[in-house]
């Protein structure tokens, strides 16, 4: 334990020297208190507020600003705190965690999370203000605004005797780092004081916490540092040295520390890298010659790339080099340029620079802690490179072995095992000594990573875009970002045979959504038969699973067939089919996770950055083509002008509608087929929900308008013609009796032929269609041309008789001639006779008016019921 609390005070001294570049005491500045420079957790490093507060100065509005600089987190550090003589705490308080601060006023205590994670090792300005007025909490780090919230403190204020920095509740939450520039005001600042504070533009000093009054320090080291210093952005470049290693290690270990080694091609770099190089390594391992550069060119001879991308400025390179052609394609830096190397058979030293210190997060652990995640690299000597923790833990080589140690409890949780490159950085295996993730014994993964917060690290610590992760392609060059990408994790006692319930309510139903696209579509009249291929849809949600690693692209969220096997699925029956047919849920049938809603975190307990997904949040969706034989209750009254309405009925069979319910308003259907069918043109589809059953149903209704010209060409033109055609038959003379008759009969028996044809390509049914309709009035008409060809051949041909037409002639002949001679009669065939004549021309054009006027009123009657329908 003293020999870790001894290491670490070298290493703050190491990197405030860095970060601070004090000059000395006396020099002009701004004042820096130290606390816990051992790291260790105490009440007693505190410092008490020199001026002085009264308990009868009421606060209702305030800012507390302050810069702060973490060495370590306990639990949480607090800064600052005000009290009372009345023992009250909390007056006003500043309590830091690395993703989220708390605002404490008048014993109010209100969360801020951070849009930005806080560091260690690292300058942050901080603020907290309060207008009563607006009743605004207002947060701002580095000077930029980073939350606000309404919050109404009830006419509470704020009034302390007073302010002691350093110390919280209990030592626990004490404060392990350096601060500056605390101070409070009386009044809410506005966003650009902050920001000129924040930039160091400004020392502005609070009106009722003032800075530079001073403090009374226990247990305190204090500084003088200049104030540019403070808010330097960039750090100058710092160096980590290993010596002996063969390019490809020294390539891994840079990256692994997430730093990059030398390009070769800055004249600066490569002089100060060996001037360096020169002074520390004289006489130990020839490390004070010769560097490995990043850049080679093993892809391409002469084409030096970094990181597999051309470099752009030329290398640096010593007299008459490079000149190893395609046998030396790396290179090294030596005192007077860069020369080129053999990759794999030279062992060089190896130098990686930093212009900052670099976050690692140490995965697969289960802290739920940040502090105990987060660790920082450091190197004190050559090859002697160690990790510490934002919290308690350590990682470092002890006798030889990586250990991963706490050093507030001095216990070891786990060694690493054996491993090439022999660095702890990436995904390598430990052996237990402390229980892990409810592990208590046993070899177990963990990850060292790199990687900022977006990234996915692969075994070898290369990060790249957790956007690549599971997207059906190698990025890492070891191919590990394509592994393990298992979408769903499982809950212990998931049931398959349970449907998940809703999360709106207790008791409501699982809300279902039934997506229908209909592909193509076929409908057999003489069968009664709609024919329909589509895709069948199914989205639902199921509260009990967690989904990994989804993508916005729900093509790469599909899930395997053995995945898809262990959930539960709702089961669809479709009712109006031939046989009793349902969904399935087989090879052909394709489900996917839709990322509907943001990750809600990483999974905790596996060594690689896995993004987490609610279950209630995203869906997921069963699809799968069908080609189904729907019966369709077809009316053919009104054909070939009829209007149809096929019905593709659906019904929830997996439970009742109190477990599970077709969503009405997400619900849809779309076609992607031709419209326009052999008989019929497809209008809009629509969905009809409810249903008398006790399960959820949905009809898909189709609708089908009869494409009539296929009819009005075939049948109601042709007998169109037919029956001018027997019109035409009365305008034959009526001498020709045989052409007349011929002619009509003709006609009938076409139309006839075309009746039977016509009757056989439709459904047989009891009731007349208006194609029926016109067809037998179309062979009554005929018929009745037929009728009218004889009744006028037997008026102006036909035989004498004493009675019937001869009579009824004789009356006529009477009537108009005179009388007629008794016993004598005219002969049929005898054209001359004067009455026969006469009759005989005005029943033709009693019969040449009379059909067209049957045809009239009958055509009438026909297409004003069809037009009224």
């Amino acid at each position: 334990m003293g020999g870790s609390v001894s290491l670490w005070a070298v290493v703050v001294i190491v990197v405030c020297s860095v970060h601070l570049q004090h000059p000395g005491r006396g020099a002009a500045g701004v004042q820096v208190l130290r606390f816990q420079e051992d790291r260790v957790a105490t009440s007693h490093t505190q410092a008490w507020y020199k001026g002085k507060l009264e308990v009868s100065r009421q606060l209702a509005s305030v800012t507390l600003c302050g810069r702060v600089f973490l060495f370590t987190l306990h639990t949480w550090a607090t800064f600052i705190q005000l009290k009372n003589s009345k023992g009250e705490r909390s007056i006003l308080e500043g309590d830091i965690w690395l993703d989220r601060v708390r605002p404490v006023i008048a014993q109010n205590w209100n969360f801020q999370l951070l849009k930005k994670k806080l560091w260690v090792f690292r300058w942050h300005h901080l603020c907290f203000t309060y207008d009563a007025e607006r009743h605004l909490l207002s947060t701002y780090v580095d000077g930029h605004l980073n939350s606000k919230q309404d919050v109404d403190f009830h006419d509470k204020y704020i009034a302390a005797d007073g302010a002691v920095l350093g110390q919280g509740v209990d030592y626990m939450r004490s404060f392990s780092g350096n601060l500056t520039q605390v101070n409070v005001w009386d009044k809410p600042l506005s966003a650009d004081e902050i920001r000129r504070l924040a930039k160091c533009e400004d020392d502005q000093q609070g009106n009722y916490i003032s800075w530079n009054i001073g403090w009374t320090l226990q247990n305190v080291t204090s500084y003088e540092v200049p104030l540019t210093e403070i808010c330097k952005q960039e750090a100058d470049t710092r160096y980590f040295w290993f010596p002996s290693l063969t390019y490809n290690a020294a390539l891994y270990l840079c990256r692994a520390l997430g730093s990059s080694l030398p390009t070769g091609t800055n004249i600066d770099e490569v002089v100060n890298i060996a001037t360096i190089a020169h002074s520390k390594f004289q006489y130990y391992q020839n490390c004070f010659t010769d560097f490995w550069i990043g850049p080679n060119d093993i892809k391409e001879e002469g084409v030096w790339m970094m990181y597999g991308v051309p470099i752009q400025d030329p290398i640096v390179w010593k007299a008459s080099e490079p000149n190893g052609l395609q046998y030396e394609n790396c290179g090294a830096i030596a005192p007077i340029g860069v020369s080129d190397l053999d990759c794999d058979t030279n062992l060089r030293c190896t130098v990686c620079s930093f212009k900052d210190f670099h976050r690692f997060s140490f995965v697969g652990t289960c802290e739920s802690e940040l502090r105990n995640v987060y660790y920082t690299a450091f190197q004190l000597d050559e090859e002697e490179l160690m990790f510490m923790g934002y919290g308690a833990y350590h990682i470092k080589r002890l006798n030889g072995t990586w250990t991963w140690i706490n050093v507030v409890t001095n216990e070891t949780i786990a060694f690493m095992l054996e491993s090439l490159p022999d660095f702890p950085m990436g995904r390598r295996w430990w052996q237990l000594e402390q229980p892990v993730c409810e592990q208590k014994e046993g070899d177990r993964w963990l990850l060292l990573s790199p990687c900022q917060a977006g990234y996915f690290t692969c075994n070898d610590a290369t990060c790249i875009p957790l956007s690549y992760r599971c997207d059906l392609k190698y990025d890492c060059g070891d191919n590990s970002d394509e592994e393990e990408c298992e979408l769903v994790s499982f809950p212990d006692g998931y049931q398959k045979h349970l449907p998940p319930r809703s999360m709106d309510l207790e008791e409501a139903a699982l809300s279902i959504v039934l997506t229908v696209i209909v592909e193509s579509l076929a409908v057999k009249t003489i069968d009664m038969v709609m024919e329909v291929s589509y895709q069948l849809m199914l989205t639902w949600k199921d509260n009990r699973l967690l989904y990994q690693d989804l993508k916005v692209d729900s093509t790469l969220n599909v899930l395997p067939g053995d995945t898809m096997d262990k959930l539960w699925t709702p089961e669809v029956d479709f009712i109006n089919t031939i046989k009793s047919e349902h969904t399935l849920m087989d090879g052909d049938s394709v489900m996917r996770v839709d990322r509907r809603a943001t990750s809600i975190g990483m999974k905790p307990a596996v060594p690689r950055e896995v993004e987490l997904f609610s279950g209630d949040a995203n869906t997921l969706t069963a699809r799968r083509k069908y080609g189904t034989s729907f019966m369709c209750h077809l009316s053919l009254v009104l054909y070939p002008f009829d209007v149809q309405e096929c019905v593709m009925h659906f019904r929830i069979s997996s439970a009742t509608k109190f477990f599970l319910l077709f969503n009405p308003n997400m619900s849809s259907v779309n076609i992607s087929a031709n419209r326009f069918l052999v008989e019929y043109e497809v209008g809009d589809l629509s969905l009809e929900h409810g249903g008398e059953s006790q399960f959820s149903e949905v009809k898909v209704i189709v609708p089908l308008t009869r494409r009539s010209g296929y009819a009005i060409l075939n049948i109601y033109l042709p007998t169109l013609v037919l029956l001018i055609v027997s019109y035409v038959t009365l305008f034959i003379r009526p001498a020709i009796i045989d052409v007349r008759m011929t002619s009509a009969l003709t006609v009938q028996l076409v139309i006839a032929t075309l009746f039977s044809q016509v009757s056989a390509s439709l459904p047989k049914t009891s009731y007349f269609k208006m194609v029926d309709l016109w067809l037998i009035f179309c062979i009554s008409i005929t018929f009745l041309t037929i009728i009218f060809h004889v009744v006028v051949d037997n008026v102006m041909h036909g035989e004498p008789s004493p009675s019937g037409s001869t009579v009824w002639v004789n009356s006529l002949a009477k009537s108009k001639l005179g009388p007629v001679v008794p016993g004598h009669t005219a002969p049929a065939t005898t054209p001359s006779v004067p009455g026969r004549e006469v009759v005989g021309k005005r029943v033709v054009i009693a019969t040449k008016v009379m059909v067209p006027a049957v045809f009239i009123i009958f055509n009438s009657c026909y297409w004003g019921y069809i037009m009224s329908q």
